[in-house]
């Protein structure tokens, strides 16, 4: 009995199907939209309509036709900025600022998480080596930063065009916003590279990956969407106050308590 090891390709397939079973695309403003417009009919909304307000106004925009993966991803984008500020304020993860790692988990969500990862590798690998072929160029830092992008474009068309013939099919769905995303933060990859050294960057960019990896699995809980939905007034306080309670935080960072472990247990 013959069997065959599945491709890269199928795997990479076959993990998104799985994603796409469970996830819904919140970038996509009528994606799916049907389950989230279910779950609001199922709340009944009773009480004095000031503590209520949001839920109310949420019912009316999406009766308007206000999608409500957008109404979603609206409260879900200052939660992920209260994780990149507690891991930067708490934890003490060196990322690429707030933005970044944000719109990355954003981009993630729109590709799907294995084929996000996929899709990135390849771009910060053509940066990397696009990088490489143009160094000796005696040329000004725009220029040659247009000239990146343009042979990192060319490897991106390469890959979507070849998708078909390695089984990759899922990278055809893939949209120009998550792209330029990935291209973003290898934009900011060789930036830092030409700052600092070539270690540094790459422990920032992986940090931001990371980062914004669970940031991706956070958004992409249905458990937290539905909540979000179902009490946004509650949603809205508690990212407030996470906020404040991680801006009063002074003590040491979580990577300084590693750092100089031996010098605290004296």
């Amino acid at each position: 009995m013959n069997s065959q090891k599945p491709s890269f390709g199928e795997i990479v397939a076959t993990g998104s199907a799985q994603q796409e079973t469970q996830e819904i695309d919140l970038t996509v403003p009528k994606a799916d939209g049907d389950r989230l417009t279910t779950l609001l009919e199922t709340q009944q909304v009773k009480g004095w309509w000031v503590v209520n307000s949001l839920k109310l106004a949420i019912r009316k925009a999406v009766a308007d036709g206000v999608s409500p993966n957008t109404l979603v991803l609206l409260f879900l984008f200052p939660l992920v900025a209260a994780l990149v500020a507690f891991s930067r304020q708490v934890v003490g993860v060196n990322g690429f600022g707030m933005i970044v790692p944000a719109l990355l988990s954003i981009a993630f969500v729109s590709t799907g998480g294995m084929v996000g990862l996929v899709l990135l590798s390849f771009v910060m690998t053509s940066a990397v080596f696009g990088r490489m072929a143009i160094k000796k160029a005696r040329i000004p830092y725009l220029p040659k930063l247009a000239v990146l992008i343009w042979l990192i474009s060319i490897a991106v068309l390469g890959l979507l065009i070849m998708s078909p013939m390695i089984g990759l099919e899922r990278l055809m769905n893939v949209g120009i916003f998550p792209i330029m995303i990935f291209v973003l933060l290898a934009e900011t990859f060789i930036e830092t590279q030409i700052t600092r050294s070539v270690s540094t960057s790459l422990g920032m960019t992986m940090e931001t990956i990371i980062l914004a990896f669970i940031a991706y699995k956070l958004m992409s809980s249905t458990w937290i969407q539905n909540q979000i939905l179902l009490q946004p007034e509650i949603s809205a306080i508690l990212i407030l106050v996470l906020d404040l309670l991680i801006g009063k935080y002074k003590g040491l960072r979580l990577s300084e308590v590693w750092r100089f472990r031996k010098l605290l247990s004296k």
